[in-house]
């Protein structure tokens, strides 16, 4: 089946009922290296928040030094939990590996999950960069008043708290550069095309050191389906809205750092010396991304794991609660 064919089928299944109609309820409320497609376009040199955003979640710059410092063993403990979301799409049906095919039925059943909401919005993830591995949970705040903490996973297993001072409601969550509030990535549109206009209206054309608006809409739609706290269908849209940009290819099925089966969908740019390549890992049976990646010379270089996003209500619990 083509990608076109594939996108035909997947449009023409899609419930009249999840057409957006009303905006989201307020929630106040990526081991292989395989052969790439065709790259269609070349990238524009990235800036720095760019380097910094590949590999990790937006949430997570703040203190990813602190987590990797804190942790020189190297050792993680392992972890089964697994991301939680959609119940995964019956095994008798072939899921699809083509970009755009990948994309829109991940679209498709993110857009069923029920929307839910809490004070905190919690994500534990593993990151690594050349030999150094690390693992921690955020407790970011959605209420304003509330802090926020950070736990990073010791090498016997324990976890040690981390206040994250001046991370508040207002600025705990990055999207295009910028800090965003809950309320305003509940305001996002839940159509495709109007969520792309919302975002370029953030993209600095003025800045020569700028990426490509495409470049700029790849890297926030992979904050709004990684680990940013959005609604379903914002998240459907995104992944929609990537479906639809030029150059995002896919490399076919592969194994992400925990081992877990998903599809790579990356996005390759060339830099000043040399290729720069970004992969988002998705499962399309679930809904959920797995995580990013990124490649250079045909070495990984940095990645991110999502273990669990989710909300939880007040307080912050303690370390020695945590699992």
């Amino acid at each position: 089946m083509s990608h076109r064919d594939t996108l035909r089928a997947l449009t023409a299944a899609r419930p009249n009922s999840l057409d957006p109609t009303t905006p989201p309820a307020d929630p106040m409320t990526i081991m292989s290296y395989p052969q790439e497609e065709t790259v269609s376009r070349t990238a524009r040199r990235p800036v720095g928040r760019l380097v910094l955003a590949v590999g990790l979640p937006a949430v997570a710059l703040a203190v990813t030094g602190a987590i990797l410092l804190n942790n020189a063993s190297g050792t993680v403990p392992a972890v089964t939990q697994q991301p939680t979301g959609a119940p995964a799409a019956s095994a008798s049906a072939e899921p699809p590996t083509d970009a755009g095919g990948v994309l829109l039925a991940a679209a498709l059943v993110s857009e069923t999950v029920a929307a839910s909401d809490g004070d905190y919005w919690v994500l534990h993830s593993e990151h690594g960069e050349g030999s150094r591995r690390s693992q921690d949970q955020m407790w970011l705040a959605a209420v304003e008043g509330l802090p926020s903490s950070a736990y990073m996973r010791r090498a016997d297993g324990s976890w040690a708290p981390r206040p994250m001072q001046g991370h508040t409601a207002a600025n705990n969550f990055l999207l295009a550069g910028m800090p965003r509030s809950v309320r305003e990535l509940a305001a996002l549109p839940t159509d495709p095309a109007q969520l792309k206009r919302e975002l370029l209206r953030w993209h600095d054309v003025n800045d020569g050191e700028a990426e490509s608006a495409q470049e700029f809409l790849f890297y926030a739609g992979l904050g709004l389906v990684i680990d940013l706290p959005v609604s379903p269908r914002v998240r459907g849209a995104a992944y929609r809205m990537l479906a639809e940009l030029p150059g995002v290819t896919s490399l076919g099925r592969v194994t992400d750092q925990r081992g877990r089966t998903g599809v790579a969908i990356a996005v390759t740019r060339q830099g000043d010396f040399t290729k720069a390549q970004t992969r988002l890992i998705v499962d399309p049976q679930s809904g959920k991304a797995l995580g990013s990646e990124t490649w250079v010379r045909g070495r990984l270089s940095s990645w991110m794991v999502l273990l669990d996003a989710r909300w939880a209500d007040a307080p912050l619990p303690d370390a020695s609660t945590l699992s």
